[in-house]
């Protein structure tokens, strides 16, 4: 998998050198950017048979490979090659590292909570899966959100607020991080609540267990709001519609790689520093 605009030249050639090398077949989709004598496939057929697929990116191309490898059980490898990409695993210098890691079979695969998102529309049910988060936003210029939020069908609490943000343990470090809810490990079966900007006493995150399900309805009084799944719009809807997020049966599965762990990652990422009055000593004795 591709990021639709990055020039993602030299990985992609890489990649193609160390296949052959290796005795690894490889497949991409309808992308021009790939060397002529790659297979090119629909999304579809591409993680159909397959041992790993390789996202070239960052979270937003994590995120489509996720949707296409995890409903098959197919582990995603990410490779960073933009600013952030939190979801990633390795930078983009280390994907010769990470290459002959693979082919040598010195990986672990982790599974990743993931939610499902199911709503009406037209007449049916419509469902996404989440691997990120679920975003209930207002309208901007259409006034603000008014929701009532319930756990497992009994009524937690009614807000006015920008909206709401469902996410996974990984997408914690995403919007709802940014609303003020909590980093959470990703090793964590858990959904995280997270109310933006809300106008009223109740303003804390809310962390729901694997088998408990959330629901969200849109008041008589509200705005309409836009509802949105791993950051692409699904619909705008109008009050009185409702949506329920469960826990999705089937966790995504990731690949990982060497000994860094989540404290490790939250700090290099998130950009996490220690006060200035602890800058100059290591209190628990680490080396800096």
């Amino acid at each position: 998998m591709l990021h639709p605009r990055r020039d993602v030249s030299e990985a992609v050639a890489f990649v193609a050198g160390w296949a052959s090398s290796v005795g690894v077949e490889i497949a991409g989709p309808h992308d021009e950017r790939l060397p002529e004598g790659i297979p090119r496939r629909d999304d579809a057929e591409l993680g159909e048979n397959c041992d790993l697929v390789l996202a070239l990116g960052g979270d937003g191309t994590m995120l489509g490979a996720l949707r296409l490898a995890a409903p098959r059980g197919v582990p995603v490898l990410g490779v960073n090659l933009g600013r952030l990409g939190y979801l990633t695993e390795v930078e983009g210098k280390q994907l010769p590292e990470a290459l002959e890691a693979i082919a040598a079979g010195d990986f672990a695969v982790e599974e990743r909570f993931a939610l499902c998102v199911a709503w009406q529309q037209d007449g049916e049910t419509r469902k996404q899966v989440a691997y990120n988060d679920v975003v209930l936003s207002r309208v901007p210029g259409r006034g603000q959100a008014a929701l009532g939020l319930s756990v497992d069908g009994q009524l937690l609490v009614r807000y006015a607020s920008d909206g709401v943000i469902a996410a996974t343990p990984a997408g914690s470090t995403a919007y709802s991080f940014a609303a003020g809810g909590p980093i959470v490990s990703p090793q964590t079966r858990a959904m995280i609540v997270t109310p933006d900007a809300p106008h009223g006493l109740f303003n804390r995150a809310v962390v729901l267990g694997d088998d408990e399900w959330l629901g969200v309805e849109v008041l008589p009084t509200s705005a309409p709001v836009a509802l949105e799944v791993d950051g692409r719009l699904m619909a705008e809807v109008q009050p009185g519609w409702s949506m329920q997020v469960a826990p999705n049966p089937r966790p995504a599965l990731i690949v990982r790689l060497g000994s860094a762990g989540f404290a490790e990652r939250a700090r290099r990422k998130l950009g996490i520093v220690d006060p200035a009055a602890l800058a100059d000593y290591d209190l628990a004795g680490h080396e800096r």
